[in-house]
C-alpha cells in the first residue's frame, strides 16, 4: 500500500510540474552559425565566446554572419553606507557593457548599453567570505549581461 501511495504521489508531482510549464534553461537557440567578436576585456570576451560555443555558434575572425563589437565593459564599486565608527557597511557594485553588432553586408546597429548593479553588506570580520560573495555577484552580473547580448543578437535578423 505504501508503494502504491508513493507512486500516486510521484505521478501527481510530475503532472503538477509539467502542467506549470517548468523547463530547464538549457541552451539558447540562435538564428546564425558564425560570429566574430571584437573588443572587450579578455575575461568578458572569454565568457561570451563560451556562451556562443554552447549555443552551437562558431567563432571566426572574418567572414562571419554577424559581427559583435564590445566597446566598453567596466566594473565599478562604490560605498553606500558607513558605520558610526567610519567603517564600510554596504557597497554597490556596477557592471556596464556597451556593444553594437551588424549582420553580414549591413550597417552597424545602434550602440546598446547594459548596466547591472548589486548591493551587498560588508563585514571586516568576514573579509574572505565577503570577497567570495563579491566575486560571485560580479560573475552573476557578467552572466546576466552576456545572456542579454546573446538574446538580443539572436532576435535581430
Amino acid at each position: 500500500m505504501k508503494k502504491f501511495n508513493s507512486f500516486i504521489l510521484l505521478i501527481l508531482l510530475l503532472l503538477n510540474i509539467s502542467s506549470c510549464g517548468f523547463q530547464p534553461r538549457g541552451i539558447n537557440v540562435v538564428n546564425f552559425e558564425t560570429i566574430s567578436i571584437n573588443g572587450g576585456s579578455s575575461s568578458f570576451t572569454k565568457l561570451l565566446k563560451k556562451k556562443f560555443k554552447q549555443s552551437g555558434v562558431k567563432i571566426q575572425e572574418k567572414n562571419s554572419e554577424k559581427t559583435l563589437e564590445i566597446t566598453n565593459d567596466t566594473f565599478s564599486k562604490k560605498i553606500l553606507s558607513l558605520s558610526a565608527a567610519g567603517k564600510v557597511r554596504e557597497y554597490q557594485i556596477n557592471y556596464t557593457a556597451s556593444f553594437r553588432f551588424k549582420s553580414k553586408d549591413k550597417e552597424w546597429g545602434d550602440l546598446i548599453t547594459l548596466d547591472v548593479s548589486r548591493e551587498f553588506s560588508f563585514d571586516d570580520k568576514n573579509i574572505i567570505a565577503k570577497t567570495k560573495e563579491e566575486s560571485r555577484l560580479i560573475k552573476g552580473m557578467k552572466d546576466q549581461i552576456i545572456l542579454t547580448i546573446v538574446n538580443q543578437i539572436s532576435v535581430i535578423k
